[in-house]
Parts: structure tokens; sequence; C-alpha cells
């Protein structure tokens, strides 16, 4: 079954402000926070990060696809 491009674009789009808002809570904990965070946090952090990326790379190139198709 074909992905439905209305949900692949919503997805996309959540996935983009989930990586934003993580990308601006992880510098601003580094830059202007003096709390300690834990090394496994900051892993989990950057992994987070990773899969994020790899998701919107991912539906990206099915919307392109999908699109050259059209």
């Amino acid at each position: 079954m074909e992905p439905d491009r209305t949900a692949l674009e919503a997805e996309l789009k959540r996935l983009k402000e989930d990586l934003e808002d993580m990308e601006e809570t992880l510098s601003f904990n580094l830059l202007h926070s003096s709390a300690h965070i834990p090394g496994r946090q900051t892993r989990q952090d950057a992994e987070y990060l990773e899969y994020l990326k790899k998701e919107v790379l991912r539906i990206e190139k099915i919307l392109s696809y999908t699109h050259s198709e059209e």
C-alpha cells in the first residue's frame, strides 16, 4: 500500500518541528545552563536527534520519489 502523501507531509512537518525544538533545547541547555547534564542523557539526546534527522530525510526522499512519478 502506497503511503498517503498528506499523512507523510504532516509527519514530516511534525518531525521538523520536533527536530527544531530539540536542537533549541539542547543548545540552550549546553550554552546557557549551569546545571549538570548526565552523559547518559546527552547520548540519548544525540541519538534522538540523529533519529529525527534520518526520519526527515527518509520522508523527504519518499515525497520526492512520489512527486517525480506524478
